[in-house]
């Protein structure tokens, strides 16, 4: 064998049909190659391997076949340690891609030892030994490769940092229960008609138009306590809007409107409520 750019044992089947021109070809399904052996003295090959025709499809019986696995350790014919860089694997199987591609030959894991690379430290330059498995068709002996391990720098990948979809709309604070999180997971629609808002009140920042029913209903049916009211003065910031849920990127989607109410900061509360429901 002395091309190795395919898979080993696709190749060795190859090289059968082409130097013996079968009527049928020899196929994975219709011929099962053994395992290969050391072989001495015998002209030009190094390695002995069985062959055996599947019952039942086209062939039966078994015959030695000679050829030769590349040892590795006279690859390149030993005056070059072969080199090449990738991402930084876990194995040595997870980087036969990229080793195979700066060999220019064709590794599978049925070909060498696996290696532990995590063993090997967190340089990045490693010297890594590949070892052929005994059971590989196309290689024998070892060779050693120089790994450079590229790493990726997060602030290459990372472009976008604000990553909202895994924020909750309201964050907890010290002394406070949060209103989102008392609000945001809830079904509001029992109480559609205390969640009327007027959108003129409070200096056009909106406000429940009744508020002392609001807070009866919380507390009835959600077992929510004295609801803080919005500041009707000038200065305040705090408002309620309603919104469709699709206009609304905090929203909650399983749900058509929300009534939204910000800048709480009594009663035990803080923050934004969220009073979703459907219509």
């Amino acid at each position: 064998m002395q091309q190795y750019q395919q898979r080993p044992e696709q190749q060795l089947r190859d090289l059968l049909n082409q130097t013996n021109t079968p009527e049928v070809e020899f196929t994975p399904t219709n011929l099962i190659l053994g395992k290969p052996s050391d072989l001495l003295g015998f002209g030009n090959a190094n390695t002995q391997l069985n062959v055996r025709g599947v019952a039942g499809d086209h062939y039966k019986g078994q015959v030695k076949v000679y050829y030769n696995r590349l040892d590795l350790g006279v690859l390149f014919g030993g005056n070059y340690r072969a080199e090449f860089s990738a991402l930084g694997q876990s194995s040595l199987h997870r980087l036969l891609p990229e080793i195979s591609k700066a060999l220019g030959i064709t590794l599978t894991e049925d070909d060498l030892v696996n290696i532990d690379l995590r063993l090997l430290g967190t340089g990045e330059q490693v010297l890594i030994e590949l070892e052929a498995k005994p059971g590989s068709i196309a290689y024998k002996g070892y060779t050693v490769v120089l790994f450079n391990r590229r790493q990726l720098m997060l602030t290459d990948v990372i472009r976008t940092r604000a990553v909202a979809k895994l924020t909750h709309p309201d964050p907890v604070l010290d002394g406070y229960r949060s209103a989102g999180l008392t609000t945001w997971g809830l079904d509001f629609t029992l109480i559609r008609p205390q969640l009327r808002v007027s959108p003129n009140r409070a200096h056009y920042r909106g406000n429940w138009t009744d508020h002392a029913g609001l807070q009866a209903k919380l507390q009835e049916l959600y077992n929510i306590t004295d609801w803080p009211a919005i500041d009707a003065s000038s200065t305040s910031t705090d408002s309620v809007k309603v919104y469709e849920t699709k206009s609304l990127p905090d929203a909650n989607r399983n749900f058509s409107h929300v009534a939204v109410q910000t800048g709480i900061r009594s009663n035990g509360l803080s923050g934004t409520a969220y009073f979703h429901y459907n219509i």
